[in-house]
């Protein structure tokens, strides 16, 4: 229960009334729940989906959804992902860089990036169906919160007493059977199309840690945050791709004989 409580209360601003997250040291294992949690998320996107579609436009509804991912994330992701792209596109050097990272206030490629995500997260957005989030959004929540497991699975840690450092330690076997579950879990829901989506989820999470590796010497938890909102940007793109083809696959649970 603990590494679930742990996971919770990192990725959300959500109270839960039991457990012991911050009572006692965080669990390093609670990474392995991440995806759970961001089921959570893509359901609770959903559904204020559905509630709100029937009585405002779909591109303000789709507005209120992205403010919905932000908002209760308290913006974790957002402020990691502008602070990654202000340190792996500026200074020279990945101490530079880093230094860069920690610094409170936001640079022009930090703005332009979260400007670019959330934008495009809305159009997206706006061309998905009242019945395809219901498939698409549980789907991304999971995928995007792989994110930070792949990212795990191929960077060193590189920040003393960051957010991240004490997850450093996770066994890889215990990372890679969680993102392959999330792949399988992505297939059973809506097959091919859904399995592509998140194929391209877990591309983008490995660029980033790619570039994290090279540009930084490896990841914290700005790299973590950066993975998951880029996941989500892909994602997004690849859902509306789909929809737009009308290539939906119905979820294994309505299928007939």
């Amino acid at each position: 229960m603990k590494p679930f409580v742990d996971a919770f209360t990192l990725l959300t601003i959500i109270p839960l009334p039991f457990g012991s997250g911050s009572s006692s040291p965080p669990s390093r294992f609670a990474p392995l729940f991440f995806p759970l949690v961001g089921l959570i998320i893509g359901l609770g996107a959903a559904a204020l989906f559905a509630l709100i579609d029937e009585f405002l436009p779909r591109n303000l509804t789709a507005a209120l959804v992205v403010v919905f991912t932000v908002g209760i994330t308290g913006a974790l992701h957002v402020d990691g992902l502008a602070d990654f792209a202000d340190g792996v596109f500026g200074g020279q050097t990945p101490e530079s860089r880093l230094s860069i990272m920690k610094k409170p206030d936001i640079g022009t490629f930090g703005v332009a990036a979260v400007v670019l995500a959330l934008g495009v997260n809305w159009m997206a957005l706006s061309s998905l169906t009242l019945g395809s989030v219901w498939i698409f959004l549980p789907i991304i929540g999971i995928v995007s919160r792989t994110a930070p497991l792949v990212i795990m699975s191929i960077t060193k840690y590189v920040s003393a007493n960051g957010l991240g450092s004490q997850y450093v330690g996770i066994p890889k076997p215990a990372l890679i059977v969680v993102i392959l579950l999330s792949l399988v879990i992505s297939a059973a829901v809506g097959g091919g199309p859904t399995l592509s989506i998140a194929v391209g989820g877990i591309v983008a999470a490995l660029v980033v840690g790619l570039l994290a590796k090279k540009r930084l010497g490896g990841a914290n938890g700005d790299v973590y945050g950066a993975g998951i909102e880029l996941a989500v940007f892909i994602c997004l793109i690849g859902a509306a791709g789909v929809v737009d083809a009308g290539a939906i696959t119905d979820p294994f649970w309505t299928s007939s004989d």
